[in-house]
């Protein structure tokens, strides 16, 4: 379908909504896009990023199946599988890990054999759609392993450059050190017909339920909206850009990544900055957005566990990273949860290399998870509802609403590592309220928040 901006909304409208006069800054969509935000599913996805060799004992696609129930019970109904193909050899960076980098594809129609045969990953989703699950899978659209057949087949399909007439990828106008994977080259229209032959092989014959594009700025922007539309002639699928940019949308991409206010986030714990910060940063964004896009909402990746560190690490402990973790994934968007993260795990970890969990381990961080993607799951105020700045100028705790017509949710999250007592807003303080996560009755006109604390209110609505 050729995709068009069909509504213009006034951006000023959406400044007088966040904070706090009244107006809900949902509605603060400059258009919508035809497609974006299709199928239904997409708009209620919470995302499970998963690194095969360590998402089970086994490390395979069979062990990640037999694991569904358990996952889903967290309250995670798509899963987001980081690339599932056999890794190049040539090249490798066996010095970081022994298993090399997964965004270094050999093969884009194989699956990688460690993982298993392609009966088992077929057995994994459809094990997933069976649970109503949907899995989406990595696309390493700008570049390929140096054993790659495309290399000796068709260099053409390679961008020019001083290795050997190839080269590593360049972002941003800088080479990256990349040295394990060589460019392609986009100017070639076979190096396109055959990404959009990929991408339709996994949606045809396995029937996956989308792609999230790997450093997907860095292909051309229309490459991606004939690819897509390419796609969803067979099936209306989720694509999620690892790219921040608005413009990302306007090509067909239903989720872009909120990599700004991760980056607000961390000053706020690592520089002390203002909590109020966050609001500005949301604001900004979703001014920008079309009105059925979706940010994906992190506090940790494959790459931040990687090469950054793990959330306690970086919000200053456990307690620390429950309250970012509320505050990112009650914002408008989708919440990701990386494999792992549930465990509390505080120390880096490599995915060039197997580093298996125990499953098993840090029970009262996987029921945090659990209690709160099961309030997120239930409530559409946290889905799909408004938002609504009643703290803009904060400095510590952060006190905002998502709200629909059937149900509204109060929350206030502290920042600091030092108690805080906060005021309820209008329309709270005299209201019937309950605690979101525990069903206790609350009562009176303030809130004392310990240390890295934070509160989520449900406000009784008129039958």
């Amino acid at each position: 379908m050729l995709r068009r901006l069909v509504l213009l909304v006034l951006a000023s409208a959406l400044t007088i909504g966040f904070f706090g006069c009244g107006g809900p800054s949902d509605e603060s969509a400059p258009s919508s896009i035809d497609g974006v935000g299709e199928p239904a599913w997409v708009q209620d996805a919470t995302v499970y990023e998963v690194f095969v060799p360590d998402a089970s004992t086994e490390g395979t696609f069979q062990g990640l199946t037999e694991r569904l129930d358990e996952i889903q019970e967290m309250g995670v109904n798509t899963l987001w599988l980081m690339p599932i193909h056999p890794i190049g050899k040539e090249r490798r960076k066996s010095d970081i890990g022994a298993l090399g980098s997964p965004y270094s594809i050999r093969d884009y129609y194989d699956v990688n054999p460690d993982y298993g045969t392609k009966a088992d990953f077929r057995a994994l989703v459809d094990s997933a759609h069976a649970r109503d699950m949907h899995i989406i899978i990595d696309l390493v659209a700008n570049h390929t392993a140096w054993d790659h057949p495309w290399v000796e087949e068709h260099p053409d399909m390679y961008s020019d450059g001083p290795i050997d007439g190839f080269t590593v990828p360049v972002l941003n106008g800088d080479t990256t050190d990349w040295t394990d994977v060589v460019e392609l080259n986009f100017e070639n229209p076979r190096t396109r017909q055959e990404m959009i032959d990929v991408m339709q092989y996994w949606v045809r014959e396995f029937g996956v339920d989308g792609y999230r594009a790997d450093v997907a700025h860095a292909v051309p922007l229309d490459f991606w909206e004939n690819a897509i539309d390419s796609v969803e002639a067979h099936k209306e699928v989720l694509m999620l850009a690892e790219a921040a940019e608005p413009e990302m949308h306007e090509v067909g991409f239903d989720q872009t990544y909120a990599w700004p206010f991760y980056g607000a986030l961390k000053r706020v714990w690592e520089e002390g900055a203002p909590v109020r910060t966050l609001a500005t940063q949301v604001d900004t964004t979703r001014a920008s957005l079309p009105g059925a896009a979706r940010r994906l909402r992190f506090t940790t990746n494959h790459d931040e566990t990687m090469w950054d560190a793990p959330p306690p690490a970086l919000f200053d402990g456990l307690e620390g990273s429950k309250a970012a973790f509320v505050l990112t994934a009650s914002m408008p968007g989708a919440p990701l949860v990386y494999n792992g993260q549930e465990l509390g795990v505080t120390d880096s970890v490599s995915f060039f290399a197997r580093t298996p969990y125990d499953w098993s381990q840090s029970p009262d961080v996987r029921r945090f998870y659990q209690e709160y993607l099961a309030l997120y799951g239930d409530s559409p105020a946290l889905r799909t509802g408004t938002l609504t700045m009643h703290t803009p100028d904060a400095e510590d705790v952060l006190v905002y609403e998502r709200a629909t017509d059937a149900d509204s949710l109060l929350f206030a999250v502290n920042v600091r590592d030092a108690s805080h007592e906060v005021s309820l807003p209008d329309g709270y303080a005299d209201a019937s309220l309950t605690d979101a996560l525990t069903g206790a009755s609350v009562e009176g006109a303030t809130m004392t928040l310990g240390a890295y604390d934070y509160r989520v209110l449900r406000r009784a609505t008129a039958e």
